[in-house]
């Protein structure tokens, strides 16, 4: 039972990842900029995530794939609630 909740965060997380990075590109400024974000997001995403497969796949029954997915996904989050939010600036 655990680990379909867990799949169910996984693919709403992971879908807030693929949000941040379609969205990305029309926020930010230059290409040296894109990668930068792109790079820290996904690097920090796969350290937490291989951080928190580490720990919760040994000490519980989760299935360790699914913890990474969903901490990879987690990370990404706070962009995304961002990025949505300045899509209703009207500056644009």
């Amino acid at each position: 039972m655990l680990n379909l909740v867990l799949a169910i965060i996984a693919a709403l997380s992971l879908g807030a990842a693929a949000y941040v990075h379609r969205q990305l590109p029309y926020r930010v400024p230059t290409v040296n900029h894109l990668r930068t974000s792109r790079l820290v997001l996904i690097g920090t995403g796969i350290v937490f995530g291989w951080v928190m497969a580490r720990l919760y796949g040994v000490m519980t029954e989760l299935n360790m794939v699914l913890v990474f997915a969903a901490s990879l996904g987690i990370v990404h989050v706070p962009a995304a609630a961002i990025l949505f939010v300045k899509s209703f600036s009207v500056d644009e």
